[in-house]
């Protein structure tokens, strides 16, 4: 890290991408404190053996996040902006800070969490003139991201796989340790302040040939059925009105068909090929408890 950013708080270092941030910082020279927040067996030895100071945070209490900017030359929130945007007003004038947002904002700004997350980003441009907001596209390559684990985990289950959208709308995933290095040098960029920028991998593929490039890297050839969305959206829609909770809500069986590329003016496009952070996805063990 440059002399200006020598103290870094990392903030979500509980989660994979903070954790891989405060790894990352710390063996680039900087003293990072990497702050969590629910309490498990094992997250302190974790960012110790990252090389960071572990210290227990809620996003709610103001006054100990501010003692913790204090103390910091600049800071990185992994968590999502929504939950992270009451920091901006805490920061010092030319303290510098990483925020995250999402790529769906630029996609479907009409959905309300979307809506809520580009309310957020004014406010930390506001607030924090300085800071850069990222928009990842989807996030994956750790045991349980919720995304292409996920998706790697129930392909091993499944003899057939639904695939909302009908296959075609273009998908542009980043993998999580790309993300963390993204997120470090948007931070040490003097150039990138104020800054939005999508981050996203270098592989663009439909949704068909990202879930047969998962189904490769799990060994597996699992029957794709293209399902289309606009009728399952309005079946999905009925069934929420009448409040219903379902695995897919009607707002993202509408996205599914959207092309999830990156948007926006100067997106940031990472390096690690797909096939091999899928590779690496399985060495991790995303699907170490695979049936026989």
């Amino acid at each position: 890290m440059t002399g200006e950013l020598n103290r870094l708080l990392v903030i979500g270092a509980g989660a994979p991408l903070g954790l891989e941030i405060a790894r990352i910082a710390a063996a680039r020279g900087a003293r990072v404190t990497a702050a969590y927040r629910t309490a498990r067996p094992g997250v302190e030895d974790a960012i110790a053996a990252a090389g960071a100071r572990p210290a227990r945070l809620d996003l709610g209490d103001q006054g100990a996040l501010a003692a913790l900017l204090k103390d910091a030359d600049g800071a990185i929130l992994t968590p999502i902006l929504t939950a992270s945007v009451l920091a901006a007003g805490l920061l010092a004038p030319n303290q510098r800070a990483v925020f995250f947002s999402s790529n769906n904002v630029a996609i479907d700004p009409q959905a309300e969490v979307y809506a809520r997350l580009l309310e957020c980003e004014r406010k930390v441009q506001a607030a924090a003139p300085r800071s850069v907001i990222l928009r990842p596209t989807m996030i994956y390559g750790y045991p349980g991201d919720g995304n292409l684990s996920r998706l790697m985990a129930a392909m091993r289950r499944r003899p057939a796989m639904p695939m909302p959208g009908g296959g075609a709308a273009l998908q542009q995933p980043v993998y999580y340790k790309d993300l963390a290095r993204a997120a470090l040098d948007a931070l040490e960029k003097a150039e990138m302040a104020g800054a939005v920028r999508a981050v996203a991998g270098p592989d663009r593929a439909p949704k068909r040939g990202l879930y047969k490039a998962v189904a490769a890297a799990a060994g597996v050839s699992p029957w794709l059925i293209p399902l289309p969305t606009a009728p399952l959206a309005r079946l999905a829609g009925a069934l929420e009105r009448m409040g219903l909770r379902l695995p897919l809500s009607a707002a993202q069986l509408r996205r599914a068909g959207l092309d999830k590329t990156p948007r926006g003016a100067d997106p940031i496009i990472t390096e690690t090929p797909l096939r091999e952070a899928l590779g690496r996805l399985v060495e991790d063990g995303a699907i170490k408890d695979r049936n026989p």
